[in-house]
């Protein structure tokens, strides 16, 4: 995982430029982590178990940050989840001085609706991860002769169903990223299927978050061009 963790890096710096020539905004936010998503999608894949390959279609950034302006009210782990006292959230125990603490850098975080790949920067208070809306699984022979433009394996958008294929034989499943050349492109577009969400205090000074009834539009998702990475089974 060391080469992903690699691409994933290259977020922080491209953000402290940003934010250092005070450009920093939603839009640019999808502007530092588009070149990590077209190395992750373009030029690399999963390799579970040294037996088969995921191959990714499609993945969504999430961002949040603790102190600064930018929210995102649809990550998992977030402090504002774990502060109202009836939370259906997994109750993570907080750190040392009382927060709650960040995943380790490139790590997967499995959740309800599927798995994400972190890169939170406890420094900086931010949190970051993108999860993998839409993939494949392919054989390595599939690939062993350059990636072949003739594959008609089917993207999978159930997101969930990444459990039973890239964690078959549980946690200790030996995972690892390889950079692969493609010769395909990306394009960007809204985070599927999200709505907005918007932080509320109530009468208690409880945390809760509450679901808009309109579409969240940021240009928060990163897909291969021309290929139905999200409608197929």
């Amino acid at each position: 995982m060391k080469s992903l963790i690699g691409i994933l890096e290259k977020f922080d710096k491209a953000r402290s430029n940003k934010i250092e020539a005070q450009s920093w905004n939603e839009d640019a936010v999808a502007e530092c982590f588009k070149p990590c998503a077209k190395e992750i999608l373009c030029n690399g894949y999963f390799l579970v178990n040294n037996k088969y390959i995921i191959d990714l279609g499609a993945i969504e950034l999430y961002y949040h940050e603790e102190t600064g302006s930018i929210k995102d009210y649809a990550m998992y782990h977030i402090p504002e989840r774990y502060q109202h006292p009836n939370t259906k959230v997994f109750q993570l125990e907080k750190d040392e001085n009382n927060e709650l603490p960040y995943f380790k850098f490139g790590s997967f975080n499995l959740h309800q609706f599927g798995v994400d790949v972190t890169f939170e920067n406890p420094e900086k208070k931010y949190r970051a991860s993108f999860l993998i809306r839409s993939y494949r699984v392919l054989k390595v022979e599939d690939v062993a002769n350059g990636y072949p433009s003739y594959v008609t394996t089917d993207f999978d958008h159930h997101m969930s169903h990444i459990f039973d294929d890239m964690f078959y034989v549980g946690f200790s499943t030996p995972i690892t990223w390889v950079k692969y050349p493609k010769g395909v492109t990306i394009e960007q577009d809204s985070r599927k299927n999200l709505k907005k969400k918007d932080l509320k205090i109530d009468e208690k000074g409880n945390c809760i978050i509450e679901k808009s009834e309109d579409d969240d539009t940021r240009q928060w998702q990163f897909k291969l061009t021309g290929l139905d990475v999200n409608n197929s089974k």
